[in-house]
């Protein structure tokens, strides 16, 4: 199979153990005790559509995760932003109207943790990057 097939084939298949690993891996990081919901979209026009691969929806304690077409690393790093900011939530620090902003303290903390959590994980999971 061609490499441009394998990135655009949806099938989480022994993806879905690596996405499990890494939120189990996220909670205890980040000490997380309940997880918010997780809901896996395939459509491929939600990015273009919502200019974003995921997002967090405070209100419904919900994460939307686009999943089509992306590679592994990627997906698993939007998950770790915005598991970040499930945490802030839980802590109270999206209470600032201009929380989700960018370059607000919430989103550089999301990327920073974000990119802690990958590199953390990808030493020790280096299957993520095949």
């Amino acid at each position: 199979m061609k490499v441009k097939d394998l990135l655009l084939e949806y099938s989480l298949g022994d993806r879905r153990e690596i996405l499990n690993d890494f939120l189990k891996y996220c909670a205890d990081v980040l000490e997380i005790n309940e997880l918010p919901e997780i809901q896996l979209v395939t459509d491929k026009s939600y990015s273009a559509k919502y200019k974003s691969f995921g997002g967090y929806q405070p209100g419904e304690n919900k994460i939307i995760l686009a999943i089509e077409g992306r590679h592994i690393a990627d997906i698993l790093r939007t998950l770790a932003h915005e598991l970040t900011h499930y945490k802030q939530d839980l802590e109270g620090d999206l209470d600032d109207p201009y929380a989700g902003e960018t370059g607000s303290d919430q989103e550089n903390e999301a990327n920073s943790v974000a990119g802690i959590l990958m590199r953390d994980f990808g030493r020790a999971n280096p299957n993520i990057y095949e």
